[in-house]
């Protein structure tokens, strides 16, 4: 049935798709298909996309498809005046907005997965490691748009910066990431957490506001993460 599903949404997929991988891949990637979009909306595609990959693979990236039925089945929505780097698989799902401002970058490690919700805003730059897992209506931003004012010093507070996300992190339903944000490998972040500059370990999960570390020694094995039996 899922397969069933999946094929009817990769031939609803298959013109958007052929028209965004040649508006913006080179040939000799194009012709592959390596990114399937879904309902796509809102395009603007000024900025470039890129794929920096060992190998290249039809349906590689995935955009737009469902995967959670909490979020309604638009698709997603790409706003790109800078870069777009893909470094491998990629999935985001349904109901997604991905904005890259004129100098903003965002770098995308293989493996990167989202569910659903995802909202991304860059003005400078946006880096996922590798098999980043990201749970339901996450923001990630690192612009505040709006400096404030220093009487003291009588000038304008920094209000943006690089986040880094290192590999194998995840961040569950509802985290909002702030700019100048840089985490280690294999960290956790709680539902509804506010990710602000902080000292962070790896194997740790952190939450809260203000975000504080919840436990240690722990992390996630994919794949072996799911409750199959509630009794």
């Amino acid at each position: 049935m899922k397969k069933t599903k999946f094929i009817k949404h990769c031939i609803r997929a298959f013109l958007p798709s052929l028209w965004f991988n040649f508006r913006n891949l080179p040939l000799q990637q194009a012709i592959k298909m390596p990114i399937l979009i879904y309902k796509p909306h809102n395009l603007n595609l000024v900025g470039g996309v890129k794929i920096e990959a060992n190998e290249v693979t039809p349906g590689m990236i995935r955009l737009g498809f469902p995967k959670s039925v909490l979020f309604q089945n638009n698709g997603i929505s790409i706003h790109n005046m800078g870069m777009i780097v893909f470094k491998g698989r990629c999935e985001i799902g349904n109901d997604s907005y991905v904005t890259c401002l004129n100098q903003g970058k965002i770098i995308f490690g293989n493996g990167f997965i989202a569910t659903a919700g995802l909202k991304i805003v860059s003005a400078c730059g946006i880096t996922f490691g590798d098999d980043v897992l990201i749970g339901w209506n996450n923001t990630i931003i690192d612009t505040n748009f709006h400096p404030l004012y220093n009487i003291e010093k009588e000038c304008f507070d920094k209000a943006y910066g690089e986040i880094n996300i290192g590999d194998n992190n995840w961040l569950s339903a509802q985290c909002f990431v702030m700019h100048n944000v840089n985490t280690p490998p294999n960290v956790i972040f709680g539902a509804r957490t506010i990710v602000t500059r902080a000292k962070f370990e790896s194997n740790c999960v952190y939450g809260g506001s203000p975000i504080r570390k919840l436990k240690a020694n722990v992390k996630r094995i994919v794949g072996e993460d799911t409750i199959d039996n509630y009794e």
